[in-house]
């Protein structure tokens, strides 16, 4: 089991940190993991939305599902993937701090097959993509 909590400060109002992270059309804007997100679920993007994913871990690519898990405007939201062999849940929260916003990601994987025999470094590229990816959120926050 792969446990992951990190952390970041963002110069921008809550609102707008929400309202990008929590957009999975956004994603691969700042996920490396994801290549591609296509909704497959009818209506508004809100907890049970479901998403065919395309990414890529460790070299390899894999296809997979994406799920809504938890949606709290301005607060949390949450996201489950179901890819190949590989099972992670990511959840993020988001508070103000001063005129910015502080967001805490929690990420949880299962991994199984090839993922279960690497776990060990495994654990510590997902570490690693995570710290990457929240230091390119905040990049294309700040800037935009």
């Amino acid at each position: 089991m792969i446990n992951l909590d990190l952390g970041t400060l963002i110069d921008k109002p809550v609102k707008d940190v929400f309202a990008f992270v929590a957009n999975p059309n956004n994603m691969s804007k700042w996920n490396s993991a994801i290549v591609s997100l296509e909704q497959i679920t009818p209506g508004a993007v809100g907890v049970g939305s479901k998403f065919k994913s395309v990414g890529e871990m460790m070299g390899r690519r894999i296809e997979g599902e994406m799920q809504v898990i938890a949606y709290e405007p301005d607060t949390k939201c949450g996201f489950q993937v179901n890819a190949g062999p590989m099972q992670m849940n990511m959840n993020l929260t988001f508070k103000t701090v001063g005129t910015g916003t502080k967001i805490s990601l929690n990420a949880q994987g299962n991994p199984a097959g090839f993922f279960k025999l690497a776990e060990g470094i495994l654990a510590g590229r997902v570490k690693s993509m995570m710290e990457e990816n929240l230091v390119r959120l905040k990049s294309v926050l700040e800037k935009g």
